[in-house]
């Protein structure tokens, strides 16, 4: 029996991640195939930016999808079946700001993490919550996959204000990006490693890495390499060199705790003073990123409109983010059980943790979503830092749902990056004012 074709939405698809995605679906169209899909922005511009390269490609590779383009979301969710988000509140003109106000205090500017992060995340709640209500307007069935940051902000948010909403799910890239590579490493499959994982998005640990042939546990064998060589990314040669830096992290964090291989973003809550030493204050990531992943895709991209063909131009795929997913949704669709590390209410997962934590943990994807594999009680120290992290995210969430000052400024002394009021008071002034068209505190 064939596989159901689908309908998918693209939320966010003029990021110059979407050639890539495109790609991806285009890779896995035997496995995930489609009948129709929507590419849906608010932002015009950004999204005509990208259209030329995207139908010429579909066109070439995938002619049988019928394709819509639009910036209405009353167009954009009519009988969809997957929504894949991966919206910018704020696009890089935000970002800027996030990483750069922080570091005008010492603070590690970094747009997911610290009060860089907050302010994405105050901005991403409330752009998130009116998707979702636009969403279940018109597909109250769809799948939600939500890939937007700060994820794990966004997920609290989420689960605050929709919690009966069975079918939405919260991921990240980063820890598949990490297994791949491990595999790379280990010189195997990374669909051979079953991970074992717990924490809090861009805040946890790998406790194990089952080689699934012979259910070999190569994470000491992976600790001992990193003894000795520094963690790199699998795709090292094309990476930007803050981010071979994150990875270089992991060594560092090892060192000091190695019962545990960490996530390359616990780095920014270890050694912040450290990290803001190092950072340029007016080159930061978001100028990184402009200067290359999307200059090369939109000069790309730019090239196809002017020449109106795919002549010369070399075909984009995602071999981290879009692979992954495409590879979620397929797992749900079509009941496969693959394993993933994902975000879910705890609920006794983590076994002395809150039961309302937005935990991240290895679990399968069914077609009833994430079923979580257990974790059981964690070490006094992670457990310390966990619950002090969520504190940091529970209070940013209810800051933005109550308007309440006094909350996000508790949330962000309560971060490990900042830590000092006075620091945490003067970051969030400028923040408010920076972001008065996205949210509001009343003092």
């Amino acid at each position: 029996m064939g596989r159901k074709n689908q309908v998918v939405t693209i939320v966010g698809a003029g990021s110059t991640r979407i050639p890539a995605l495109i790609g991806s679906l285009i890779e896995y169209k035997k496995e995930f195939p489609l009948k129709k899909l929507i590419l849906f922005d608010i932002d015009k511009n950004r999204l005509e930016a990208l259209e030329d390269y995207i139908r010429l490609t579909m066109e070439k590779y995938y002619d049988e999808v019928e394709l819509v383009f639009t910036d209405d979301e009353n167009k954009a969710y009519i009988g969809t079946d997957f929504v894949f988000c991966n919206m910018r509140a704020g696009n890089f003109d935000m970002r800027s700001l996030d990483e750069k106000i922080p570091l005008k205090y010492g603070l590690v500017g970094q747009e997911t993490c610290g009060p860089g992060g907050f302010a994405y995340g105050m901005r991403s709640i409330g752009a998130m919550i009116h998707m979702v209500k636009k969403v279940r307007e018109y597909a109250p069935d769809a799948w939600i996959l939500n890939y937007t940051n700060p994820a794990a902000i966004v997920a609290v948010a989420l689960d605050k204000v929709f919690p009966d909403d069975k079918r939405i799910l919260n991921i990240c890239d980063q820890p598949y990006s990490m297994i791949r590579s491990f595999a790379k490493i280990l010189n195997i499959s990374m669909y051979d490693i079953e991970p074992r994982y717990f924490g809090l998005n861009h805040f946890g640990w790998f406790t194990n890495l089952y080689y699934s042939p012979t259910g070999e546990d190569l994470l000491p064998k992976l600790k001992k390499y990193l003894k000795e060589n520094d963690f790199k990314p699998y795709n090292a040669e094309q990476r930007e060199a803050s981010w071979l830096e994150a990875y270089k992290s992991v060594n560092k964090m090892l060192s000091f705790f190695p019962e545990y291989l960490p996530n390359t973003y616990l780095r920014y809550y270890f050694f912040p003073e450290e990290i803001v030493k190092e950072c340029n204050p007016n080159f930061t990531r978001s100028d990184e990123a402009l200067a290359g992943r999307e200059k090369q895709v939109l000069d790309i991209c730019k090239k196809v409109m002017i020449q109106k063909s795919l002549k010369g131009i070399p075909f984009l795929s995602g071999a981290v983010h879009g692979n992954m997913m495409v590879e979620v949704a397929d797992s749900i669709a079509y009941d496969l059980k693959k394993l993933f590390v994902v975000i879910v209410r705890n609920e006794g997962t983590i076994s002395n943790l809150p039961d309302d934590a937005m935990v991240e943990v290895a679990g399968e994807l069914t077609k009833y979503g994430a079923v979580p594999y257990k974790v059981g009680k964690i070490g006094t120290f992670y457990k310390g830092l966990i619950e002090g992290q969520y504190a940091y995210e529970k209070l940013t969430v209810e800051a933005y749902l109550e308007s309440d000052y006094q909350k996000a400024l508790q949330a962000l002394t309560i971060n490990r990056t900042v830590v000092n009021p006075f620091k945490a008071e003067a970051v969030l002034n400028d923040l408010m004012e920076a972001n008065k068209e996205y949210w509001y505190l009343r003092r």
